[in-house]
């Protein structure tokens, strides 16, 4: 054997025994490839070239199922796949983002797009072919924008100059295998078997189980040299339940179990004894007093804590510049944008016991799984974590690439259209116990020469009331936050449950006030939406997952000292004429 041949055997084996190199998707193919012609080739006439084009591809699948009373309701698979393009023209410190024009609706070109569809099929050629299209369209766009928005900036004066984009380093990421798909059948049969349980709670009038088990794919390439491939699984079953009060009050609860995926979720012995807990305390809350009028100290505890945060704290934690705008009306909403902590940054926001760290690195806790967790955000710019407030001072606020003054670069956090948070928490250096927590809340209670005093436990979750009629959502003070538990504390240690009560004026700046905060943790999962008005960078609303992304809170209990609790606002609706069917009266 001659020493060629011998080399070229060698050379065989050392390829056969190299680890396979992964190849890229299809999507990603045609993306890049679509991408570089459209940096090099895409001008219309003499105007501008994009200084930046960006393919962002979500492929979503899910499986669901809802029930109520053991008998399904809905049931199904879906699978889509969408296309966003992102193209700017002009340069970083002013491009054709941030500006909205009311669409006259004369031409296509005034009239805002969204994702557009792609093939579910991995086709090139047409995946190539409905990429270009859309490229076309999101140019045209940029040009007619940037065109109105530099009209609009020569009839003002600019106070504030920021850059409309941040200049970011490069990152690329690609997930691991495929998270396993959850069996239809195991899903339905879960949804029915949790949902018979309600039949023996003769009280409770409505009641419903949400399940369902999501992916989402995303695989996204840049002009700047980044690209991603990321799955969001989501897995939850939600439970919902209300009944009425002798007096016709309408009362409601609800719980949801998170997961990555559906094997996260805990099993049916396990939900069910979580069912039978919340039937328990509608039963409860049915014969509880009526309650009033009372402020003063009020303790919030686990749940209701974490839910605290969520509804008032963490939307002032997110970050989102206001549009410029030809239409008067539309700078109206846009000037609600207007986050009051961004002028705080440096200011006192807490006491000084107090911080707030965002981590999308951490899995788990002492509590346990935190499924708010991710690698890289929809900007493609690598996930990190983010203190924001330090010793109750205010160091930054969750930003993404679109800057404001004070906040120059991105750190991570745009997801689902917007700033959002990953794992959120809120931490004390000097956490009590829970006997001192309860000493500190008995001592207030006597500073102020009070009864009682409120203990709450459970508030009420975004969305899960629908099974109420509307008794008033607003006071003078701002919006209302509903307890679904709430008990008063006598001083000598007896409770009280009290059947329906509201918290009014509570807002960002009443937590500076807290008094004291306990040294144990309570995990709470949250399906994260925006809920502000959501331009987006481009002057209308970026594509979204509607139904949510996963976030966690680690909060400890907070105790406040003076909080207004009463009464919902609003007549109580009248109960039905006859009674229940099946409840034998």
């Amino acid at each position: 054997m001659n020493c060629t041949r011998i080399c070229t055997l060698f050379l065989s084996l050392c390829i056969a025994w190299l680890p396979a190199v992964a190849q890229p998707s299809v999507v990603m193919q045609a993306m890049k490839d679509e991408l570089s012609r459209s940096m090099n080739e895409l001008r219309l006439g003499e105007l501008e070239q994009p200084y930046f084009v960006s393919y962002t591809v979500q492929e979503v699948t899910t499986t669901g199922a809802t029930a109520s009373l053991g008998g399904l309701s809905r049931s199904g698979e879906s699978a889509s796949r969408t296309l966003h393009v992102e193209v700017r023209v002009g340069d970083r410190d002013l491009d054709n983002t941030n500006f909205y024009s009311l669409p006259d609706f004369t031409s296509i070109e005034d009239i805002s797009f969204g994702p557009a569809l792609l093939t579910l099929e991995d086709d090139y050629e047409e995946l190539r072919r409905a990429i270009w299209l859309a490229t076309d369209r999101a140019y045209k766009d940029a040009l007619g924008r940037i065109a109105k928005k530099r009209a609009v900036l020569q009839n003002e004066t600019v106070v504030e100059e920021t850059p409309d984009f941040s200049i970011e380093d490069p990152y690329k990421h690609e997930s691991g295998p495929a998270f396993p798909a959850a069996e239809a059948d195991t899903v339905r049969t879960l949804t029915i078997g949790l949902s018979a349980l309600f039949k023996e709670h003769t009280d409770i009038h409505v009641s419903s189980v949400d399940s369902r088990a999501r992916n989402v794919r995303i695989q996204y390439v840049n002009s700047e040299g980044s690209s991603f491939i990321r799955d969001d699984p989501t897995a939850m079953v939600t439970v919902r339940a209300g009944t009425r009060a002798g007096d016709g009050t309408e009362i409601s609860d609800s719980f949801t179990a998170f997961g990555r995926i559906w094997a996260d979720l805990p099993g049916l012995d396990e939900l069910a004894e979580q069912g039978q807990a919340l039937a328990g305390r509608l039963e409860a809350l049915r014969q509880a007093q009526v309650f009033e009028r009372y402020a003063g100290p009020v303790l919030f505890e686990g749940q209701a804590a974490a839910e605290l945060v969520r509804q008032v704290l963490v939307p002032r934690l997110l970050v989102q510049k206001a549009p410029i705008t030809d239409d008067q009306r539309t700078r109206r909403v846009g000037d609600r944008l207007t986050n009051p902590f961004q002028d705080k940054l440096g200011s006192r926001v807490l006491p000084r016991f107090l911080a707030i760290v965002d981590n999308p690195a951490l899995r788990q806790n002492e509590q346990g799984p935190l499924w708010g967790g991710y690698a890289v955000d929809d900007e493609g710019v690598p996930a990190r974590e983010t203190v924001l407030v330090q010793r109750g001072m205010l160091k930054t606020l969750l930003a993404t690439r679109n800057p404001i003054e004070g906040i120059p670069q991105s750190n991570g956090h745009m997801r689902a259209g917007g700033p959002a948070p990953s794992n959120l928490l809120l931490r004390s250096s000097s956490g009590l116990t829970a006997e001192e927590m309860t000493e500190e809340f008995l001592a207030l209670l006597e500073e102020r020469e009070l009864e009682y005093g409120i203990v709450v436990r459970r508030l009420q979750e975004p969305g899960a009331g629908r099974f109420q009629a509307r008794r008033g959502g607003r006071s003078r003070g701002g919006r209302l936050i509903s307890a679904v538990v709430a008990v008063k504390v006598f001083t000598d240690g007896r409770e009280e449950l009290i059947r329906e009560a509201v918290l009014t004026g509570l807002s960002e700046s009443s937590f500076r006030d807290i008094v004291a905060a306990s040294e144990a943790l309570t995990n709470h999962t949250i399906l994260f939406r925006h809920s502000s008005p959501s331009f987006g960078p481009f002057g209308f609303a970026m594509p979204s997952r509607r139904s949510g992304i996963m976030a966690s809170l680690v909060v400890p209990s907070l105790l406040f000292e003076d909080v207004s609790v009463r009464r919902p606002p609003g007549n109580i609706p009248r109960p039905p004429v006859v009674a229940k069917p099946v409840s034998g009266k």
